[in-house]
This record gives C-alpha cells, sequence and structure tokens, in this order.
C-alpha cells in the first residue's frame, strides 16, 4: 500500500500491524506534511461486533486527550475498499521514540537512575490521565507501550504512553474509560475485571522490573503473586521499597495514586 493516498490527504508509508480485519499504518498528511496513524477497521462479513464497538470507543478515548506525551486524535473517515467492502479509519497524531521493549530486546537493561527518570514521567503522564473527567484508565501499561523520544540516552528523552487501541467501555459504575491489559503486566484486580487507577501503577511498576532486571514480571512473580525484582539486580533500599509497594499484589498496600506514588519517589535520597 506504500504510496497509496487514503482519505484524499493521507499518502501511506508502511504498515505497522495487521490483525483479523484490522490494519494499523503510518501515513503522511499531504495537507500539513506532518507523519500520522491511520487504524483501519474493514466492514466486512468478518467484522466481530466487539472490535466495532471496541473501535467507536477508541474514537472517543482519543478525542478526550490533549497531551504531548499521548497521542491525539485528528480525524476519523469512512472509505471503500477495492472489494467493495466498506472501511472506518481513525487518524491520530503519529508519536515518534523508541520503545522500552526495543531496548529490552537488545539486552539494554536500565539503571536505577535511568529507571527513576522513566517512573516520574510515567507517573506525570499517569495522573493527568486519571485527573481527567471523566477518568482515563490505560491499563495495558507495559515495555511496548512507553517509548522513549527520541531514544536514549534516558536523562534527555521524553517518556510517551501510545496503544489506546483497546478500549473496553465507559464504566457506569465508575465513569472510568478503561482498556484490556497483558498478562504479566496485569494487577490481581484487573485480571478479576475490576476498573481502578491504581491498576495503572502496578503495570507501570512491573514495566520499571523489567527494564532493571531484563527479565520479564512472569519470571519473577511468586505464587503469591508478587514480583520479586529484588532478587535480580541490587538497587538502593528506599527504591526497593518504594518500587515493592508500587508492585503490592493487596490494593491496601498499594501507592493509592499516581500522584501520591510521584511524590514519595520525589522525595528519595
Amino acid at each position: 500500500m506504500g504510496g497509496q493516498i487514503l482519505g484524499d490527504r493521507y499518502q501511506v508509508e508502511r504498515q505497522l500491524g495487521k490483525k483479523a480485519g484490522r490494519w494499523t499504518l503510518k501515513a503522511q498528511d499531504i495537507q500539513t506534511d506532518s507523519p500520522v496513524i491511520l487504524k483501519i477497521l474493514f466492514l466486512d462479513d468478518g467484522l466481530d461486533a466487539t472490535d466495532l464497538r471496541l473501535f467507536k470507543r477508541e474514537v472517543d478515548a482519543l478525542k478526550l486527550l490533549n497531551l504531548e506525551t499521548t497521542p491525539r486524535y485528528l480525524g476519523y473517515f469512512e472509505m471503500e475498499m477495492p472489494t467493495q467492502d466498506q472501511a472506518m479509519v481513525l487518524v491520530q497524531s503519529y508519536v515518534d521514540g523508541v520503545s522500552l521493549q526495543t531496548y529490552l530486546g537488545q539486552s539494554r537493561i536500565f539503571s536505577e537512575v535511568e529507571v527513576r527518570e522513566i517512573a516520574c514521567q510515567a507517573l506525570e503522564i499517569l495522573d493527568a490521565l486519571h485527573r481527567h473527567e471523566p477518568p482515563i484508565i490505560h491499563r495495558d501499561v507495559r515495555p511496548s507501550n512507553l517509548l522513549l523520544q527520541p531514544g536514549l540516552p534516558v536523562a534527555t528523552a521524553r517518556v510517551c504512553l501510545v496503544d489506546f487501541g483497546t478500549v473496553k467501555a465507559l464504566s457506569a459504575n465508575t465513569t472510568a474509560i478503561t482498556m484490556i491489559g497483558t498478562d504479566g503486566y496485569l494487577p490481581p484486580e484487573q485480571s478479576a475485571g475490576r476498573v481502578l487507577a491504581t491498576s495503572d501503577l502496578y503495570s507501570l511498576g512491573a514495566t520499571l522490573a523489567e527494564a532493571l532486571t531484563g527479565k520479564s514480571p512472569l519470571e519473577m512473580r511468586t505464587k503469591g503473586l508478587r514480583i520479586r525484582f529484588e532478587e535480580f539486580v541490587e538497587v538502593t533500599p528506599d527504591f526497593a521499597a518504594w518500587l515493592k509497594q508500587l508492585l503490592a499484589p493487596s490494593l491496601e498496600n498499594r501507592w493509592q495514586s499516581a500522584s501520591e506514588a510521584l511524590a514519595a519517589l520525589k522525595q528519595l535520597p
């Protein structure tokens, strides 16, 4: 599809992802000369009703975001495919950067100083999302969704949170937009279907533990669901205690908000 123009203004550069009935493309907006992401959902006989609901909810969720460190909603259109099937297209801003997962895949392990900086910036993003009205709970914080912009070194990079593509629902009880998570990064309450902002804190903690150790959370998890990162890396006692509280399986023992966790982290020696 490279070179093809969609919606009379978006020139396709390359495909970033492909699942049944869904494509993710990087394109260039020829009107503004800026890169964008196109998320395409095919309205064919194989369309699952759930996929349609998720797509529409992603559109609604992105419309609420106006942060420099997350994707932004840019537009929406429908088009006819060569097969004469219809397709829905979501246009969002392109967030450039290198994911933590990319570095971990290259056997790059991050120091405590680097992880503290990543944690501070990530918590600032989560605090902004959780303070939104209605609150936005990402529920899929993991290394592939945290980007360093433009890349290393961490000290001069900006942390961005991406992939708002699995919006689940607007909860009538909690007025929170929720998202499906990834095994290994999910806290116990999220696996049970509860909608809580502190679930994002656990997922961030699991991501930070992996950045420190180079090991996936599942490799470090015990039967009690505790991620014992301290058995694989040496960090200062104060930071270890802070991260353990971020990773507490029980809600009452975990930091109660992103702002609380951030304030405590900034006070560490």
